[in-house]
């Protein structure tokens, strides 16, 4: 009977019951972007707003210059850690932590390892060197045997930027504490672009970083060959 005060009251409490237990509407995911995705395509696409013109010699020798500038730095920065790393031994074999790693020779299956900090933070050091090792040799191919000149001045940035980004350096030569996202074992930095993060975020899915700065790349080495014809 909807004329007793109490039947209306039993359903107005049941009303408010309902509300607050509906779900919100759930609002789509802010895309996580990083001033380090933007660098590449500003310094591909816009070097020439910038002033940089390869065909010269003077320009094309600072950039060089920069580049060998950064590699010293990268270097010298895993060298350091090195040193430093053996020089903490005592302290970080003291502990362990177990790794998961895919296994190359048993078709990429994952295995898990128990290793001590000092094993693992070593690992870390190597890995920081090839990297910075082969995208040295990447680009001086591309810049001899291509003669693609972009290459040097993105990786005169972002080499030292993916470097210092790198556990293993915040923790052992920025002296930050392995704790929260720096705490052990450290895993590689999911690679994303600014594209696909926008793509995912409003709906649009999820797009391959590699295939989108390749293709930044190859449009800007075609716009600097058509230029040399």
């Amino acid at each position: 009977d909807y004329s007793d005060p109490t039947a209306r009251s039993t359903m107005a409490d049941t009303e408010a019951k309902t509300k607050k237990t509906a779900a919100p509407a759930s609002a789509p995911e802010a895309p996580k972007l990083k001033l380090k995705m933007f660098i590449a395509p500003l310094l591909l696409l816009g070097s020439k707003k910038m002033g940089i013109d390869y065909s010269d010699p003077t320009i094309l020798f600072k950039v060089r210059a920069g580049f060998a500038c950064a590699m010293a730095l990268c270097i010298s920065a895993c060298a350091l850690m090195y040193l430093l790393v053996h020089r903490r031994k005592k302290k970080l074999t003291e502990d362990k932590v177990q790794v998961t790693s895919k296994d190359p020779m048993d078709g990429g299956k994952e295995k898990v390892e128990s290793l001590t900090l000092f094993e693992h933070d070593l690992r870390e050091v190597q890995k920081a060197f090839t990297n910075q090792v082969f995208g040295f040799g990447i680009v001086v191919a591309m810049h001899v045997y291509m003669k693609v000149n972009p290459p040097l001045l993105l990786q005169t940035v972002m080499l030292p930027m993916n470097l210092f980004d790198m556990p293993v350096v915040q923790v052992h030569l920025l002296g930050k504490k392995p704790v929260g996202k720096l705490a052990r074992p450290w895993k590689p930095e999911e690679k994303t672009n600014p594209f696909g993060e926008m793509a995912k975020a409003f709906g649009g899915g999820d797009k391959d970083a590699g295939a989108e700065t390749a293709k930044i790349a190859s449009a800007a080495a075609k716009k600097e060959g058509k230029k040399k014809k």
